[in-house]
């Protein structure tokens, strides 16, 4: 009887002092439940920084073809604090907008910012928008061409804040002021690839 005893309160100050097996498993299984919930949630935020590449890209593009086919200015005016841009379809060509000719707004998808953050620079510049011509705006001419050289850049808050783990989430869009090509860029840690 005096053995048991002794077992039992041997038994009981181990208890006391650490976790048993069972109890390891069920938290490993909850953190890795946790981690499968949240992990999408987390890698979402760089398809998003995606998602406003090819829309302010094909914006761009649209604005271009658009001022050869009606053969008249499409001014683009970035607003890089207040995360959109604004087309004038400047039937005119005053440079401006007038009376009734048509205007078109764009935003960036949530979460995400017009800069760069941690990511290195190009050579059109460092700031989030970058045109030869040092203004907020860009115009496409009837001819295709635009009227500066440079581009912008744009990440996703979490890239915003410079950190170089979140910088893979860094965009670049180009523009070739002779032609009004429009060329993307995604930074893959490493470097700056072409395309998307």
């Amino acid at each position: 009887m005096e053995q048991v005893d002794r077992s039992s309160r041997r038994g009981r100050r181990m208890g006391e002092e650490g976790f048993s097996l069972s109890e390891l498993l069920v938290v490993v299984v909850i953190i890795g439940i946790l981690i499968r919930i949240a992990y999408p949630a987390i890698n979402s935020l760089r398809a998003y920084s995606e998602a406003a590449m090819m829309t302010m890209g094909t914006t761009l593009q649209a604005a271009q073809r658009e001022a050869v086919a009606r053969q008249h200015d499409v001014i683009v005016v970035f607003n890089t604090a207040g995360g959109r841009l604004q087309l004038i379809f400047d039937a005119d060509n005053s440079g401006g907008q007038n009376g009734a000719e048509r205007v078109r707004g764009v935003a960036l998808e949530r979460a995400v910012v017009f800069g760069r953050g941690a990511a290195p620079a190009r050579a059109f510049g460092a700031g989030p928008l970058n045109f030869d011509d040092s203004k907020n705006t860009l115009t496409f001419h009837r001819n295709g061409s635009a009227s500066a050289t440079g581009g912008m850049y744009l990440t996703t808050v979490r890239g915003a804040a410079g950190t170089a783990k979140w910088a893979r989430d860094a965009r670049a869009i180009e523009v070739v002021r002779s032609t009004g090509r429009i060329e993307w860029f995604r930074y893959s840690g490493a470097a700056w690839i072409r395309g998307f």
